[in-house]
């Protein structure tokens, strides 16, 4: 068996070590680490860690309220992500999802961890209604449940899930804060992020709650990271994350990130989970990764036409499929950042009652730091999209230097087209 270090969250600093571990329903082995600090200001630590190797699940969550308030509702909405993942229902999900990863069974996943998250969510507005002085108690909530070869997240707030990559390192997530929330609905807002940037959405801060939930496909040698915003506050810039990131083992990226924050002033408790992905040892015919028609629609891009498979899977390093519901605005600024987006399939309107499909490419532009002004597309069918930010495509580029020629030699000729 595997040993580890007594894990708790205290007021200094705090790791759990976990050497190669074999999950359930997963095909790679992995190597973890956790570690907590209250910082130099905060009296006590509001943030709360899961790492359940046994369930393949690992949740960090950042508690918000007074009088201790914040802590119980950080601890409720772990201690509920373990309970319903641990559920029955939950486990036939995952079953069902590993013994055949199509479609449908992974929308069945995402869907279960919004009911998890919901979950955590309604047992915070229940201990609120029990205990008065905890009323208006909340916190944040990510959380990342491993099953075959993919990540699946769940995220409510501003903590955040990032996937380090040798070529790139990307923000899955956006903040649930005033500032984000206005700019991917298209609102007019500030130039620059303001100091003051309150939540809109966390579990248990109000009677709903908005869930967000996303995969991605893993191969060895990629790292997860989960963290509070003690430890992504603290970090200067994108480029520096991804330096932090790339090299260590878990325990020393951890260790580092917490040790920086506290160099930073340690204004806030600071929190992560940082998750190896090692070597596969299960080989299936079905793997997960981009189906044949995908990987059609993906070819037949404007950004992407012409290129090798090999190539695009490169490209595609820094993306995330994502899904949209009829009707839903697709925005053009997602987890701090512009993006693009690949149509993989259904519909989306643009605003200037142009429709497209499989293979379009929605807000090229982004990818030059170009923003195009007007309303939002809208989706006018289930559709799914892969997701590019700026910064990513960027470091990806700046990794390969003939993959970055050949992608923004495409990208200048369709920008050429549409401007003519």
């Amino acid at each position: 068996m595997p040993q580890e270090r007594p894990f708790d969250v205290a007021p200094t600093l705090s790791i759990l070590v976990a050497v190669s571990r074999i999950l359930p329903r997963f095909d790679y082995r992995i190597e973890f680490a956790a570690s907590t600090d209250v910082g130099l200001v905060r009296q006590s630590n509001e943030d709360r860690l899961l790492c359940c190797p046994e369930l393949a699940l690992f949740a960090i969550a950042d508690g918000i309220g007074g009088h201790a308030a914040g802590e119980i509702a950080a601890q409720i909405a772990v201690d509920t992500v373990r309970e319903e993942v641990l559920s029955p229902p939950a486990a036939a999900i995952l079953d069902a999802y590993v013994a055949d990863p199509k479609l449908e069974a992974r929308r069945e996943v995402l869907a279960l961890l919004r009911r998890v998250a919901e979950a955590a969510h309604a047992a915070i507005l229940a201990a609120g209604r029990e205990e008065p002085s905890h009323q208006g108690m909340g916190t944040t909530l990510d959380f990342v449940v491993l099953a075959h070869s993919r990540a699946f997240f769940a995220h409510a707030g501003d903590s955040r899930a990032y996937l380090v990559r040798p070529t790139t390192t990307v923000q899955l997530t956006q903040d649930h804060a005033l500032y984000d929330t206005l700019r991917a609905a298209g609102s007019p807002t500030p130039a620059r992020r303001p100091r003051k940037n309150p939540l809109v959405n966390a579990i248990g801060l109000a009677g709903t709650v908005a869930v967000d939930t996303l995969f991605v496909d893993l191969s060895r040698g990629d790292r997860i990271l989960l963290c509070t915003d003690g430890v992504h506050g603290a970090i200067e810039s994108e480029a520096s994350l991804s330096r932090f990131c790339a090299k260590g083992s878990p325990e020393d990226v951890a260790a580092g990130l917490l040790k920086h924050a506290r160099e930073r002033g340690g204004l806030d408790n600071a929190s992560a989970i940082v998750i190896d992905i090692l070597e596969r040892f299960v080989k299936r015919a079905d793997d997960a990764g981009p189906s044949s028609r995908d990987l059609s629609a993906l070819s037949a891009c404007p950004l992407l036409a012409g290129m090798s498979p090999a190539a695009v899977l490169g490209a595609l390093a820094a993306g995330v499929e994502v899904e949209v519901n009829p009707g839903d605005r697709i925005p053009r600024d997602v987890a701090s950042d512009l993006v693009a987006y690949l149509v993989l399939d259904g519909v989306v309107d643009l605003p200037d009652g142009v429709r497209i499909g499989s293979s379009g490419l929605l807000f090229p532009e982004s990818l030059v730091g170009a923003r195009r002004k007007g309303d939002l597309p809208v989706a006018a069918a289930r559709t799914r999209l892969i997701r590019i930010r700026k910064d990513d495509f960027a470091e990806v580029c700046e990794h390969d230097a003939e993959l970055a020629a050949a992608l923004y030699q495409r990208l200048a000729r369709h920008l050429a087209l549409e401007a003519g």
